[in-house]
């Protein structure tokens, strides 16, 4: 009935899978943190706005689990507090993390050492995304 609302419907769903599909964001490196204390964690990132600061919605982390994300490109670092999900009103540890380059992941695994929050990074290079041509 209308042949411009197919023509249009291709073309938004060409752009959205071009958007999605982008390899710069493919390359990206991410950062996530494991808990391997036992304990299910709070993580919270203190994010910075124009001259001041706010804090991010905080996020559980149980016994066992990890959660990454992939930080927005040209930050040196980023900040997070974590405290105990059961006493969320003392931080076991307040710092600095910093923001992995575009090929390399970083996860942060946070341990429980005679009482006292470590947390460990360990780095792996990021994956590739290698344009292979089918033989014909």
């Amino acid at each position: 009935m209308f042949p411009v609302l197919r023509y249009l419907r291709v073309a938004i769903l060409t752009g959205l899978f071009l958007v999605l599909a982008d390899p710069a964001r493919a390359d990206a490196g991410w950062m996530g943190f494991r808990n391997d204390s036992g304990t299910t964690l709070i993580i919270q990132e203190t994010v910075s706005v124009g001259t001041g600061s706010r804090q991010a919605k905080p996020q559980k982390i149980f016994a066992n689990e990890t959660v990454r994300d992939t930080p927005p490109s040209g930050g040196a670092h980023r900040v997070f507090t974590i405290y105990d999900s059961a006493h969320p009103d003392k931080p076991l540890y307040t710092g600095r993390f910093p923001a992995p380059p575009a090929n390399e992941n970083v996860l942060y695994v946070i341990k429980l050492h005679k009482g006292e929050l470590v947390i460990e990074p360990i780095k792996t290079a990021a994956a590739t995304t290698t344009k292979t041509h089918p033989k014909r």
